[in-house]
């Protein structure tokens, strides 16, 4: 059987590390060997492994104040983030013990490989799915408009640097002379980060193929909307609107500042007595929003945050990037309609008009008019509920993304023996060789070889 091995900072902690967690999941389920290595563990499962025990582990916590040392000389604030990869790790020992045939890797933040470590592995068939642009990139894991990572970086605008032989100068060319000829496969997770990724000279030559992100849709589904409202205190007479993110407040590239504009259009129109926002991701702040709003914190609980979208009447991601967002997901699944701005991995997720708003980019006033138009028309009908619902359902069901890895795998390993036996001395030169070849247990003693 198949051994796939998955490589993130933690497991369920954050949410690019829990997307992989539920593709490790999805990818057992289906039957597949798989397994998680990460640097932090945070569930009990015993699939997920780690290098060590726990004094590693927190050592490991200090990985990521560490990985930012060499920031400190530029004017970078923390506002967006930004990865080194300096220090050293050796994942390769522990990866040669679990013996995987497939290497695939994740968010690699925080410190999580190094540039130079991925060398070591170039005897594995590696794969890696673009949860961000750090792969692409100096060191920002989203360029924000900036498109010098299609030429080298330097004088990186994220750390407010004026040379041109900064850091991010210093990393894109450790990226492109280390990792120019090691055997990875990249997979989007959306269609404006593959084509990014087939921009960038750092991919240069590698394949990148399109599979989507991916949720369990039957833990996100729709509840009753009054039971739903009732569990979490929501009133009954006024139309909520729903926003959360993880930084839903400190990370300006979720937009929040433009949700707080569009609260205050639609007060202006006389949302003010009819609607609500509520906010997950967040602490309290005092500000006047022109209508009601309730911060919730953070929501961990699946259940609890499936009950939180049913409520909702529209769920709101004003993101200025976004790749595969989880909680436009969530939300759709649970028959929520959602209003974005119809930029980079949103327009993929949501359809202008059928299960949500694509509003102008950066116009809070389109926004706002996007969530005055979900919550009329869910109001009129349940059509637009209903589409949210088929889209999650067609298009980010964790079961066909699992399968759709399967069927990458697969092909990849094909690949890998095919090119194997165009170099073994022996090729063509015993002819009995052939069928044994063709046998299930050498293919998958074949795939472990190194």
């Amino acid at each position: 059987m198949m051994r796939i091995l998955h490589v993130s900072p933690t497991d369920i902690k954050g949410g690019a590390c829990l997307g992989a967690y539920n593709l490790h999941k999805a990818l057992q389920r289906s039957g597949a060997d798989s397994q998680m290595l990460v640097l932090r563990k945070f569930s009990d499962d015993p699939s997920v492994v780690t290098r060590s025990g726990p004094l590693m582990a927190t050592l490991e916590a200090l990985r990521d104040p560490l990985d930012r040392l060499p920031l400190q000389p530029y004017r970078w604030e923390g506002e967006a983030w930004w990865s080194v990869g300096w220090l050293p790790i050796s994942l390769k020992p522990a990866i040669d013990r679990l013996q995987p045939d497939i290497v695939q890797f994740h968010w690699v933040g925080r410190g999580m490989v190094p540039i130079r470590e991925l060398t070591a592995l170039r005897d594995y068939s590696l794969v890696w799915t673009l949860r961000d642009m750090w792969p692409l990139t100096g060191g920002c894991h989203y360029s924000n408009g900036c498109e010098k990572y299609l030429s080298g970086c330097g004088a990186c605008p994220v750390l407010g640097s004026t040379s041109e032989l900064d850091i991010s100068r210093w990393q894109w060319r450790a990226k492109r002379k280390y990792w120019r000829d090691l055997p990875i496969t990249y997979v989007a997770l959306s269609n404006w980060l593959e084509r990014e990724a087939q921009r960038s000279p750092l991919v240069a030559g590698k394949e990148v193929v399109r599979i989507a992100n991916g949720i369990d849709v039957n833990r996100f589904q729709p509840s009753e909307r009054i039971a739903a409202r009732a569990a979490w205190g929501l009133p009954e007479d006024r139309q909520i609107i729903l926003y959360g993110a993880q930084h839903a407040l400190s990370d300006p590239r979720k937009g929040f500042s433009y949700l707080a504009e569009a609260l205050r259009g639609l007060a202006a129109q006389g949302w003010g007595e009819r609607a609500m926002a509520v906010v997950f991701g967040a602490d309290t702040i005092e500000d006047d929003f022109g209508l009601p709003v309730r911060f919730l914190g953070e929501v961990r609980n699946d259940a609890a945050l499936a009950q939180l979208y049913s409520a909702a009447d529209v769920m709101v991601t004003p993101s200025l990037y976004e790749n595969a967002a989880k909680t436009v997901m969530e939300a759709l699944a649970c028959g929520t309609p959602v209003t974005a701005f119809a930029n980079t991995g949103q327009l993929d997720l949501v359809d202008h008009k059928i299960n949500g708003y694509l509003a102008t980019d950066r116009s809070a006033a389109d926004l706002a008019a996007g969530i005055a138009w979900c919550l009329e028309e869910g109001r009129a009908s349940t059509i637009l509920s209903s589409q949210a619902r088929l889209k999650a359902v067609s298009h980010f069901n964790i079961e066909a993304i699992a399968r759709d890895h399967l069927v990458l795998y697969e092909r990849l390993l094909a690949t890998r023996r095919e090119r194997e036996l165009a170099a073994s001395p022996n090729r063509g030169g015993n002819d009995l060789l052939g069928p044994l070849l063709e046998t299930p247990a050498l293919r998958a003693t074949e795939g472990r070889m190194r």
